[in-house]
């Protein structure tokens, strides 16, 4: 079976991993570029955690970092964080909506689960929901 460059990318992140980029995916939805501290405070980590999580994510192609510079999510990065993102949205909704959780239980539920359930099973559950 051969797999495509995204399947490897997808396999290889981390939950811990799929965080940064997640956030990174969010604060750059208010600005295009994103600052290390924006990263460490939103996340509440230490810079030097982030600095360790962008040059990862950096080696894998999902964000660009130049020296002193501001991160910038790369078109696969910007995929995936969008991807990450949705999931947790459509689990967060799930879990409020059919199954009247509350909405900082479904929060920190949703975090957890976004990272194990397939892009297959996720989007299933958006197309019920339509």
């Amino acid at each position: 079976m051969k797999q495509d460059k995204n399947d490897l990318i997808r396999k290889k992140l981390s939950p811990s991993r799929e965080e940064y980029l997640k956030a990174i995916y969010m604060l750059s939805q208010r600005a295009q570029l994103v600052r290390s501290i924006d990263i460490a405070v939103y996340l509440g980590v230490s810079k030097p955690s982030v600095h360790s999580a962008v040059n990862a994510l950096q080696d894998e192609g999902l964000v660009i970092k130049p020296l002193g510079g501001e991160i910038q999510l790369t078109e696969e990065g910007r995929k995936q964080g969008e991807i990450i993102t949705a999931k947790f949205q459509i689990i967060k909704n799930f879990l409020i909506a059919c199954c009247n959780v509350n909405e900082l239980t479904a929060s920190a539920d949703a975090c957890k689960m976004e990272h194990i359930i397939s892009n297959d099973s996720v989007f299933a559950l958006k197309k019920y929901f339509g």
